[in-house]
């Protein structure tokens, strides 16, 4: 793709202040009817594209962030049926993105090597032949109505320098200049974007409104969400109105930012500025997002719930599971996790869609088999497997966030995050039975455990990276050692498996194994007891089933547990565990009991205190919508609805657990062949089953496989 082609961009030089959303036009002509026509465009940072006046998709923020050094991620678009025969007019404008950050903050993408103004490659083929490309034929205007745009940060718009006919053919060009092909070829490689488009994917009207000063607003949507304002206005040329996001109010309702604002020291934090034409415009930013469930407008005046609109944007992932019990704080809880989960899926799995959007990598090893199961992310795990793979650097070592223009090799890194390069592909494996993922990355597999062993002390402990994350008290409850020895052994089970399945020679890995599980079991296990007495080291040695009393280790759990009545007493390496385990031991009843919890700390404090997403603080400090605490979404699934499936043997296991504090439990959980929808009642001290399988999905239910065919068919028992 490509070949022969160059990027284009304003013939102006960079000034890394400056922060352009140029505007491109190229008029071409047809002389027949075209059968089929495909667009193909790699914009840096994001680009919009029109043809002949029409937006050719409503995706949005083309084209997916990458390393720009090594992966172009490029999108294609069937453009057949906006084709004239005769002339045609392509249209397209570019924001800055990831490409060109210019802010100061703490993790340097404004030193990235790659920054330069904003700028595009692009092809359109008919019938096989390509009838446009970038080149220094087509025309720009630096000038053009978005006079700001920082990704992280906001928009500017001033529409009295909109003119709507700047898309189609009879809008007058001619003062227009000649673009520039940029004379720097490419150094990364061309790959066709596979994952789902990032569009708009639901509108939240305004629910209320409070006036907080002179023609100063708040506006509170209801929900909070990752995307922008949908703002109707019809003021006085020359007006500025003044946007601003938080996911918080004080009680003078003015925005709560939890210190954000210090991530951007000189740069406005979350914050838009429009400024009026003198007639009725109505105005989304394209070059910026924000996480919000409040907006506050400073400038507007006679303002009516009718003007804004929160519009909730993220990757349009479609769920594949729905949950609901008698508990309705557990309804609102799976609800949170959901828009949690899709308020952070941009292209990567984002820590918050407010003051970073970055991949964080611990907090996506943490929601990995979350997100699968829940969701149709098989797409976007492997586009970021790839920048995984870019920001592997040639000793092994991987950063915190993927992907990086440099930082996080040195903080915010270790096992705890870079296990996601074995994580993602293990659980793509599990939840689709494809093995590609697993047997592509063993080299890399391979390069990072190497980079660990280098990291190791004398007696044999690795001791950097994140340990036990954002524990409730902050306090260290499990140090990294123990952590990344446990970890270090799952990295070598996965190295094996997939070597395995490639057909590869597997017993240098096995004694790799047998040594590092002996480690282990010598520091920390004594009587069967392990030495260190927390959730996070007793839950892990049981998750991974290394123990000499199994029994030992149960009640050690268990005793830990009932010491905090039934709260977590852990961070975020931990809590994933901890559910696992607890069910290993056939203490079910307890982690319902910790999902569950009233009071510090639990999730239900959080709903109690209007909670509409995961926080990333059980103190409720910080961003107000993380994913990282969600893989009690999985475990409700798999546990109390019992919907476990076996996607490399084609099979969905059913095998509830009925907790004494629910009444009722119906989940459902969608399969390439259908639904498969378990229900449970108490009813007169008995438990009523329903089990419920449409079209041809294998089910095994107490040991046996259900006949299933082309019709659906329900299996009710008592329990």
């Amino acid at each position: 793709m490509f070949e022969k082609i160059s990027f284009i961009k304003p013939d102006i030089p960079f000034d890394k202040n400056k922060f352009y959303a140029p505007m491109f036009r190229k008029k071409f002509v047809l002389s027949g009817t075209i059968k089929t026509a495909e667009l193909s465009i790699c914009g840096f940072g994001y680009s919009y594209i029109w043809l002949n006046g029409k937006k050719i998709t409503p995706d949005l923020f083309i084209a997916p962030v990458g390393n720009y050094s090594k992966t172009l991620w490029y999108n294609t678009y069937d453009v057949t049926n906006l084709l004239n025969k005769g002339e045609n007019i392509l249209a397209i404008i570019c924001g800055c993105g990831w490409y060109n950050e210019g802010i100061e903050s703490a993790w340097d993408f404004d030193k990235a090597k790659w920054r330069d103004n904003p700028k595009f490659i692009m092809q359109l083929d008919a019938d096989g032949n390509t009838v446009v490309k970038s080149d220094n034929s087509w025309k720009y205007n630096i000038n053009s109505p978005i006079t700001y745009n920082q990704l992280r940060c906001g928009e500017h718009f001033d529409s009295r320098l909109y003119d709507e006919k700047w898309t189609k053919q009879n809008f007058d060009d001619s003062a227009w200049r000649q673009a520039e092909e940029d004379s720097t070829p490419p150094k990364g490689v061309f790959r066709l974007c596979e994952c789902e488009p990032i569009r708009e994917c639901k509108v939240f009207p305004a629910k209320t409104m409070y006036q907080t000063g002179d023609n100063k607003y708040i506006f509170d949507i209801g929900q909070n969400i990752s995307g922008y304002i949908r703002l109707h206005t019809n003021q006085n040329s020359g007006d500025k109105l003044t946007i601003r996001y938080a996911e918080e109010v004080n009680s003078d309702y003015s925005l709560q930012l939890n210190d954000m604002e210090t991530y951007y020291p000189t740069t406005p934090f979350q914050t838009d500025e429009f400024i009026c034409c003198g007639k009725a415009f109505t105005w989304s930013p394209i070059f910026a997002y924000h996480g919000f469930r409040y907006i506050e407008i400073s400038g507007i005046k006679n303002p009516s719930l009718n003007d804004v609109s929160g519009v909730f944007v993220h990757q349009d992932v479609k769920p594949r599971t729905g949950f609901e019990c008698s508990d309705i704080r557990i309804n609102m809880l799976f609800k949170a996790g959901q828009m949690s989960t899709l308020s952070n899926m941009f292209y990567m799995p984002t820590d918050c869609p407010t003051r970073e959007k970055l991949g964080w990598a611990n907090d996506a090893q943490a929601s990995v088999q979350q997100m699968l199961l829940n969701f149709e992310t098989e797409h976007v795990f492997e586009k970021w497997l790839t920048d995984i793979y870019d920001a592997m650097r040639e000793d092994g070592a991987l950063p915190g966030i993927i992907p990086t223009a440099g930082w996080g090799y040195h903080w915010g890194n270790g096992p705890v995050s870079d296990g996601v390069l074995f994580e993602i592909p293990y659980r793509l494996y599990l939840h689709t039975g494809n093995k590609n993922p697993l047997t592509d990355s063993i080299p890399y597999f391979e390069r990072y455990l190497d980079y660990l062993d280098a990291q190791s002390d004398k007696d044999g402990s690795i001791a950097f990276g994140l340990d036990d994350w954002a524990a409730p008290d902050s306090d260290d409850k499990v140090n990294s050692v123990f952590i990344n020895a446990l970890l270090k052994i799952k990295f070598i089970r996965i190295l094996l498996l997939a070597r395995e399945l490639n057909g590869m020679n597997t017993d240098a890995i096995k004694q790799k194994e047998k040594d590092a599980i002996e480690w282990v079991k010598s520091k920390y296990l004594l009587n069967g007891i392990c030495s260190i007495n927390k959730q996070t080291a007793v839950a892990m040695l049981i998750y991974f089933d290394i123990y000499d009393d199994f029994e030992a280790l149960k009640m050690q759990l268990k005793e830990l547990v009932e010491k905090q009545n039934f709260h977590h007493d852990c961070g975020m390496v931990g809590l994933r565990y901890l559910y696992r385990a607890l069910s290993k031991c056939g203490l079910q009843e307890y982690a319902y009991k910790i999902i569950s919890a009233e009071g510090f700390p639990s999730y239900i404090d959080w709903l109690d205190n209007g909670a509409t997403t995961l926080y990333e603080r059980w103190n409720m400090t910080e961003s107000k919508n993380h994913h990282m605490y969600s893989h009690f979404m999985a475990w409700l699934m798999t546990d109390i609805a019992g919907i476990q499936p076996d996607n490399i043997n084609g099979y969905i296991y059913v095998k509830p657990y009925f907790v004494k504090e629910l009444g009722y439990v119906r989940g459902y959980y969608d399969t390439k062949y259908g639904r498969v929808t378990v229900e449970w009642k108490r009813e007169n001290g008995v438990v009523n089953l329903c089990v419920e399988v449409l079209q041809n999905v294998n089910v095994i239910y107490n040991g046996k496989r259900l006949r299933t065919g082309k019709n659906s068919f329900i299996i009710k028992e008592q329990i």
